[in-house]
C-alpha cells in the first residue's frame, strides 16, 4: 500500500499517479494554477484512483464548471468502491459538496475527519464550508482540535491564524502566520492570514510594508495572486491613499475584468469602496455590470449575488439591479433556511435605494440586518463593505445620532482614514 504526503494509504500501484496526487493536493492547499492539471494527471497514470477524481471535481466545482464537476465526481464515485474506508469517505465528503447538499457535505467532512485528522485536503474543504456559511466559531474550534495533528505544517498553521484573526485574536495570528511563513515562505493561504491580522489590527503601514515581500516568493497563483494585492489595496485605502488605490485597481481587476467569482466580488468591491469615500469611478463600472447581468440566473453564494447588486447599483443599470431583485425573492420564496428572503433580499434593496439616493430606504434595509450579515459568509474585512454603506447612508441621510453612533462603532474597531475624518 502506497501512502500520500500525510502518511495516509492511496489505493495505486503507480507511483507516477501517486506523486500527480500529492502535487495536486499541495497545488490546491497552496492555490496554485496547476492543481486541476496534476489530478487530471494522476487519473491518467491511474484511470481508478478515485481520490484523484474527486480532487479533480473540488477543482471544476470551485471553477463552476459544474458539469464537468458532477463527471469527476460520478467517476470517483465508481472508482471509490475498490478503495480504502477513508478513500470512499473522502470521495463521499466531496461528493456531497459538488452535488450542492452542504449540511450533508459538512457532516460528512466532520465524520471523515474524527477518523482521518490528518486528510488535509478534507480540513481545506471543510474550512470553506463552514467560511460560507459563516460559522467562524465552529472554524476556530475545527482548526484549533486539528492543529496538534498537523506539527510544522504551514498551511494548516495559516488556516488557523486567519480563524484567529476572524474571532478578533490579531496579535496571535499575525505570530501564528509569520511562523508558518518562516516554515514556508511560498504558503499563500498564510500570507493572506496575515494580510487580514495587520488589517484588523489597524496596523497598516506595517502590512504595506510587508505584503509586496510576503507576496513576491508565492508563484503559480491561480486568482488568489489578485486577491493577495486586494489585501495590499485595503490597506492603501485605510491610510486615504485613493489614487494609489484607483491606480491599483486598475491593474490588478481593470485591465482584465474577470468572472471568477474571487476576482468579481474583490474589483466590485474595490470600485464600491471608492464611490463610499467620494470618488465616483463613472463608466469603471460598466465592464463589471456587464459579467453581473450575465450572472443574474446563476444561483451562486448569496456573498456574490450581493456584489451582483452592488455592480448593478454602480453602473445605474436599474432595470437589471430590478431583474436580478426579483430572481433573489423567487429563490428566496424557495429557500427552506430563510437566508436569501430574511437577509439577501432586504440586504439588495437597501443597497438598491443607496444608489438610487434614498438613504432613509437604505438604513431601513440594512440596519436591522448587521447581526446577521456575517451568515453570508466572506471575512470582516469583506463584509465591511456592506457595514460601510450603512454608515455612508447615515451621513448622506443627515441621521446624526445614528452616524455618530455607528461611526464610534467603527472606529473602535479599525482607525481607516476616511472613517476618522467622516463628519
Amino acid at each position: 500500500m502506497m501512502h500520500d504526503t500525510y502518511g495516509l494509504p492511496v489505493t495505486t500501484s503507480s507511483l507516477a499517479a501517486l506523486d500527480a496526487y500529492r502535487r495536486g493536493v499541495a497545488a490546491t492547499l497552496g492555490w496554485r494554477a496547476n492543481a486541476l492539471d496534476c489530478f487530471r494527471e494522476a487519473t491518467t497514470h491511474d484511470p481508478a484512483l478515485a481520490i484523484a477524481h474527486a480532487g479533480a471535481a473540488a477543482c471544476l466545482f470551485l471553477e463552476e464548471r459544474f458539469g464537468e464537476a458532477r463527471a469527476a465526481s460520478d467517476a470517483a464515485r465508481a472508482t471509490a468502491r475498490d478503495g480504502t474506508d477513508r478513500e470512499q469517505s473522502y470521495v463521499n465528503a466531496i461528493a456531497l459538496w459538488t452535488d450542492g447538499r452542504v449540511p450533508e457535505a459538512e457532516a460528512a467532512m466532520r465524520a471523515h475527519l474524527k477518523t482521518h485528522p490528518r486528510d488535509l485536503a478534507i480540513v481545506q474543504r471543510l474550512y470553506f464550508v463552514l467560511f460560507w456559511q459563516g460559522k467562524f466559531p465552529a472554524m476556530l474550534e475545527a482548526t484549533t482540535a486539528l492543529l496538534p495533528h498537523h506539527p510544522g505544517t504551514s498551511s494548516m498553521m495559516g488556516m488557523h491564524a486567519f480563524a484567529l484573526e476572524e474571532a478578533g485574536q490579531c496579535v496571535a495570528a499575525v505570530r501564528l502566520a509569520e511562523q508558518a511563513l518562516a516554515t514556508d515562505a511560498e504558503d499563500a493561504w498564510s500570507v493572506h492570514a496575515l494580510a487580514h491580522a495587520l488589517y484588523e489590527a489597524g496596523e497598516f503601514d506595517a502590512g504595506v510594508a510587508a505584503l509586496p515581500r510576503a507576496i513576491e516568493p508565492c508563484q503559480g497563483l491561480n486568482w488568489f495572486r489578485n486577491h493577495l494585492f486586494w489585501h495590499l489595496t485595503l490597506m492603501h485605502l485605510s491610510r486615504g491613499e485613493y489614487e494609489r488605490v484607483s491606480r491599483l485597481s486598475r491593474e490588478f481587476f481593470e485591465r482584465e475584468p474577470s468572472s471568477i467569482p474571487g476576482d468579481l466580488h474583490d474589483a466590485i468591491s474595490l470600485l464600491w469602496r471608492l464611490e463610499l469615500a467620494g470618488r465616483p469611478v463613472g463608466e469603471r463600472w460598466q465592464p463589471f455590470a456587464e459579467i453581473a447581468r450575465d450572472r443574474i440566473p446563476r444561483p451562486g453564494l448569496l456573498f456574490h449575488a450581493a456584489h451582483l447588486t452592488i455592480a448593478l447599483v454602480g453602473a445605474a443599470d436599474v432595470t437589471s439591479a430590478d431583474r436580478q431583485l426579483a430572481r433573489l425573492r423567487e429563490r428566496g420564496a424557495k429557500d427552506s433556511t430563510g437566508l436569501t428572503g430574511d437577509v439577501l433580499v432586504p440586504l439588495c434593496e437597501g443597497l438598491r435605494a443607496f444608489g438610487d439616493g434614498d438613504y432613509a430606504i437604505a438604513i431601513e434595509r440594512i440596519e436591522p440586518l448587521r447581526p446577521r450579515l456575517v451568515e453570508l459568509g466572506g471575512s470582516r474585512a469583506q463584509r465591511d463593505v456592506f457595514h460601510d454603506t450603512l454608515l455612508e447612508a447615515c451621513f448622506r441621510a443627515g441621521d446624526v445620532d445614528r452616524a455618530e453612533r455607528l461611526l464610534a462603532e467603527r472606529i473602535a474597531r479599525r482607525p481607516d482614514h476616511f472613517w476618522l475624518n467622516r463628519r
